[in-house]
Parts: C-alpha cells; sequence; structure tokens
C-alpha cells in the first residue's frame, strides 16, 4: 500500500535535513513509539496503533537505506511483529526536502507499507486514515520540539 503525505517545518531545510535524519531525537515524536536501542545504523524500537478495535504492538527495526545530504533525500526501511501474533508490518519510508522560504521547509514522505495478520484486513481506507492522525500527531510534536529548542 503507498501513502503519500507532506507537511512543512518551520526550519530551513538544512536544519530540518539534520533534525529529520536524527531517529533518536525525532523518535518520540511519533506517537506509541519508543526507541529501545542503537546499534550502530540499526534503530531498534516498539510502536503501538490502533486500527479499529484492534491494539497492535510492534517490535522491530529500522535503518537508513539512503541519506543523500545534496539532494536532501533519505529512505528508511522498517519492520516488526506484533507481540501477541497479530501480525506484521514492513515498511519503506522515503522522504525529500524542499524549501519553501529561507525559514521553512516542506518534507514529502512516500510510505511503501505492507501489513499482514488482523490489521490487514481493515484495508486501504482504514489504514490511510489512522496513518493520517498519526502523521498529524508526529507533525504537531516535531513542531513543538523545533520551537523549544
Amino acid at each position: 500500500m503507498d501513502l503519500n503525505h507532506e507537511f512543512i517545518v518551520n526550519v530551513p531545510i538544512a536544519n530540518a535535513w539534520t533534525i529529520l535524519t536524527d531517529l533518536e531525537l525525532i523518535a518520540p515524536c511519533l506517537p506509541g513509539a519508543q526507541l529501545t536501542e542503537i546499534d550502530g545504523d540499526t534503530y531498534f524500537g516498539n510502536v503501538k496503533v490502533k486500527v479499529g478495535p484492534i491494539l497492535a504492538q510492534f517490535e522491530g527495526r529500522a535503518e537508513f537505506l539512503e541519506r543523500n545530504e545534496v539532494e536532501h533525500r533519505a529512505a528508511l526501511k522498517g519492520e516488526g511483529r506484533d507481540k501477541s501474533g497479530k501480525g506484521s508490518t514492513s515498511a519503506t519510508i522515503t522522504a525529500r526536502l524542499e524549501a519553501v522560504t529561507d525559514t521553512s521547509t516542506k518534507c514529502l514522505v512516500h510510505t511503501d507499507l505492507a501489513i499482514t495478520g488482523k490489521l490487514a484486513q481493515f484495508g486501504r481506507g482504514a489504514l490511510a486514515d489512522v496513518s493520517d492522525k498519526i502523521l498529524a500527531m508526529f507533525v504537531e510534536n516535531l513542531n513543538k520540539l523545533i520551537a523549544a529548542s
């Protein structure tokens, strides 16, 4: 399933690049996510996601496939399994930054998401809605983090 999102952060593109490629810094901005370990370029953690009546708690890992600072483009591969056996997920998230003004940056995000198990029964509409809500909360938390620093 392909998901596309975009959002604005109120920092210059160079600052946005530094912030958005620092997974340790931004992980707490993602609702339900917790970074538990970093081993080189591999990040381990868990995330809780509620879709309809199902609460899934995924445990997994992520690593950068690409970090192109010149083009302000990064790709991250993540995968996880639900702790209670409700399924698994994998995603490749590609983000590209564009300067909007000298003090704001647009982030365009494409996610290629694969889900198996009970969550897959909800289909694209429900999963896209949940994805939209999670991203909106992430952006709100991210902008609060930026404003505080």
